[in-house]
C-alpha cells in the first residue's frame, strides 16, 4: 500500500539569493516521501525561508510567521519549519518566542532538509544553526520559483567587506566562489529547462574567484557563459564600486550577450559618510567610476542605491548626495532609509540621524529620483526594444507586461504591450516605444 506523500510548500522572503536558496531547499524535499506544492493552505508543512538584513525584513518575516502559526493553530498544518538568515541570527531568541514552531535550520544547513522533515512530520522538535551561508552546486536540483524564462545563477556565497551598516557576513559567513565549469554546467541545465536570461548573482560578483585564485576570475566566467547557445540575456547584479575593474568593464561591453546593464550600489557620495560606511572609495573615485562605464559601454544603464539617514548624516551631506543625483541621472535608482542593526559597527556609532529626518530625507530622494526617471524614460520615445515578454495582464487579455535588457526582474520597470497579436510569455519581441510613463514604457510590437 502506498504511503500518502507528504505536501510541502515554501514561502520566500528577501533578496534573489534566499530564492536560489529556496529553489534548492524543494529541490532536496521533493522526492518519494515528499510533494511540492505552490498551495499553501494545502499544505501539510511550510518552510518559511526569512529575511534577517534590516528591520523592514525582519519584520516581514516574523508578519509571515504568525501568519503561518495561525494556521497551524487551526489545525490547518501539520507545520512549520523556519529557515534562513533570520534563524542564523537569531536562534535562540526565535526558539523562546515561537515554541511553535516545529523546527528552525540555519543559512548553511539546507542539506539537512529532508532529515528535519521526516523529524517534524514524525512529530519532533528539531534545531540546526551551524556554518553559515549554504552554497549549492550544478549537480544539486532546484525547483524554479520563478518564470522558467528567466532564472538566478549564484555564482558566490558570503561576504568579505566590512562596510559598517551591514550583518551580512554573520548572516551568510565568509566570501567563497563556485568554480566556472560547475556553473556553467548549471547553466545548460537551467537553458535546457527554458531559460532565456541568466541573472548572475552575489554579495560581489566583482570578487569572483578570489577565495582559490587570488584575482577575480569574473571576465573568464562571463566569457564561458556566452558560449551557453539558448541563453540570450546575462544579467549582472551587485558589482562592487572598489573592486569593479577595467577588464571587468571591458569583458561587459565585448559581449553581445551581457546586457548593458550595471548594478553599482554606491550607498553615499559624501566622503566624510563614506569613509564612515567603510566602503574603500571616495567621492572622485565614484565619479571616475560612472563616467568610465558610460565611456566604456554605449548606452549603459546604472542601476544604484543610496542610504540615506546615516549616523552622522547632515543637512549638508544629504544636499550633497541631492546634487550628485541630479548631476549623474542615474537611469535606475533604490534609496533606503539607514537601519540601527545590532551588531553592526555603525550601530554603536554617535550621531543617530532621528526616523523622521530619515524618512522626509527617504521621500524628497525618490521624488528627485522620479522626475529623474520620467526624463531618462522619454529618450526612448520612438525607438524600437527588444522586449522580453513576461505575462499577461490579468485584467486585461490585450495588455501584455515585458522588459527591455534595461530592467531586471522584479526590480525595475515593464514595458507595456498592448495588441491583439497572439503572442508568447517567455519570448523575445520587438516593440516600438509609443509612450512613457514614471517608471515603465508603453509600445507596440
Amino acid at each position: 500500500m502506498n504511503e500518502k506523500k507528504i505536501r510541502v510548500s515554501i514561502v520566500s522572503l528577501g533578496c534573489p539569493k534566499t530564492l536560489v536558496d529556496s529553489e534548492v531547499i524543494l529541490g532536496k524535499v521533493q522526492g518519494a516521501r515528499y510533494v511540492v506544492t505552490q498551495d499553501i493552505e494545502q499544505s501539510d508543512v511550510v518552510l518559511l525561508n526569512t529575511c534577517g538584513f534590516i528591520q523592514t525584513a525582519k519584520e516581514e518575516s516574523i508578519d509571515a510567521l504568525l501568519k503561518l502559526l495561525e494556521l497551524k493553530k487551526e489545525k490547518k498544518l501539520l507545520g512549520v519549519v523556519v529557515v534562513g538568515c533570520l534563524v542564523q541570527r537569531y536562534a535562540e531568541e526565535l526558539q523562546k518566542e515561537f515554541p511553535e514552531v516545529d523546527a528552525f535550520i540555519g543559512s548553511g544547513d539546507y542539506m539537512r532538509i529532508a532529515e528535519v522533515l521526516k523529524k517534524v512530520t514524525d512529530g519532533q522538535k528539531f534545531v540546526t544553526v551551524h556554518k553559515a551561508g549554504y552554497l549549492a552546486e550544478a549537480d544539486e536540483t532546484r525547483i524554479a520559483l520563478t518564470p522558467k524564462h528567466f532564472r538566478y545563477l549564484k555564482i558566490s556565497e558570503g561576504c568579505d567587506h566590512a562596510c559598517s551598516f551591514c550583518v551580512i557576513p554573520k548572516l551568510r559567513g565568509r566570501y567563497r566562489s563556485r568554480h566556472i565549469a560547475d556553473l556553467v554546467r548549471e547553466a545548460k541545465r537551467l537553458a535546457e529547462e527554458g531559460a532565456k536570461e541568466l541573472v548572475v548573482i552575489g554579495q560581489d560578483i566583482t570578487r569572483f574567484g578570489w577565495d582559490y585564485a587570488g584575482k577575480s576570475l569574473l571576465p573568464q566566467l562571463l566569457e564561458a557563459l556566452g558560449t551557453v547557445r539558448e541563453i540570450k540575456w546575462i544579467r549582472l547584479l551587485y558589482t562592487y564600486p572598489s573592486t569593479l575593474t577595467d577588464e571587468m568593464i571591458r569583458a561587459f561591453g565585448a559581449s553581445r550577450k551581457i546586457c548593458r546593464y550595471i548594478d553599482l550600489p554606491l550607498q553615499h557620495i559624501s566622503d566624510k559618510i563614506l569613509k564612515s560606511m567603510r566602503r574603500g572609495h571616495t567621492k572622485e573615485q565614484a565619479v571616475e567610476l560612472v563616467q568610465k562605464l558610460r565611456l566604456m559601454i554605449p548606452e549603459v544603464v546604472i542601476r544604484t542605491s543610496f542610504i540615506v539617514g546615516f549616523p552622522g548624516e547632515t543637512g549638508e551631506d544629504f544636499e550633497e548626495l541631492l546634487t550628485f543625483m541630479r548631476e549623474m541621472k542615474f537611469e535606475r535608482l533604490g534609496i533606503f532609509q539607514y537601519s540601527q542593526e545590532e551588531g553592526s559597527a555603525a550601530a554603536e556609532f554617535p550621531d543617530q540621524v532621528p526616523e523622521k529626518v530619515k524618512e522626509e530625507r527617504y521621500h524628497r530622494a525618490m521624488q528627485l529620483q522620479q522626475e529623474i526617471a520620467r526624463e531618462v524614460n522619454r529618450r526612448y520615445l520612438g525607438r524600437e526594444l527588444r522586449v522580453l515578454v513576461e505575462t499577461q495582464d490579468e485584467k486585461d487579455p490585450n495588455l501584455w507586461i515585458g522588459r527591455s535588457s534595461m530592467d531586471a526582474p522584479e526590480v525595475d520597470g515593464s514595458v507595456l504591450i498592448r495588441t491583439q497579436r497572439e503572442i508568447t510569455a517567455g519570448k523575445f519581441y520587438t516593440v516600438k516605444i509609443t509612450d512613457t510613463q514614471d517608471y515603465d514604457l508603453v509600445g507596440q510590437i
